[in-house]
């Protein structure tokens, strides 16, 4: 879908080769990153960002992030419906039947509502969060193309690259 966005921009605004080019140094540094997820086994991942105290946005099939964690071979725990960005807005209590997962959470200056959830005895009692697979990471724009791509790769690979 990144790849898609960018070569009709650059269509459009008559910058093929400025593309193409970049579209070469995405694949490239896409490439170099994968050996960085090998060894991170089959254990699904679930992307969110918090909307507020009682809802998560949830990433899955059709989002930014879905090429990305298929070409790492990264299972998407989200299997759910999903608009047509790839994403969902579910209460927090749809979480806890997530037991063996990694979770990431885009921040997004949001430390107040965050603290209101992880206090929350529902919180603390999800799986995830009680077995230490709960990481919130820095913002990642969820609509963007290559570039957010790219930001995201280097922002999972902080989170899990290299890790079993």
């Amino acid at each position: 879908m990144a790849r898609k966005s960018l070569t009709e921009m650059a269509d459009l605004l008559n910058l093929q080769s400025a593309a193409e080019t970049h579209l070469a140094q995405y694949e490239d540094f896409i490439r170099s990153m994968k050996p960085r997820f090998v060894k991170r086994g089959a254990r699904p991942l679930l992307l969110t960002t918090l909307i507020d105290p009682r809802h998560m946005l949830v990433f899955g099939p059709n989002s930014l992030f879905q090429e990305i964690l298929d070409e790492y071979g990264i299972p998407n725990a989200w299997q759910g419906e999903t608009n047509f960005w790839g994403s969902t807005a579910v209460s927090i209590d749809r979480l806890a039947a997530y037991k063996d997962v990694d979770v990431l959470c885009f921040d997004h200056d949001n430390s107040k509502d965050m603290d209101a959830l992880m206090a929350t005895p529902l919180w603390q009692a999800m799986p995830f969060v009680r077995a230490g697979r709960f990481q919130r990471v820095p913002a990642v724009w969820f609509y963007g193309a290559t570039l957010s791509a790219m930001h995201f790769v280097r922002v999972l690979d902080n989170a899990i690259g290299g890790k079993a």
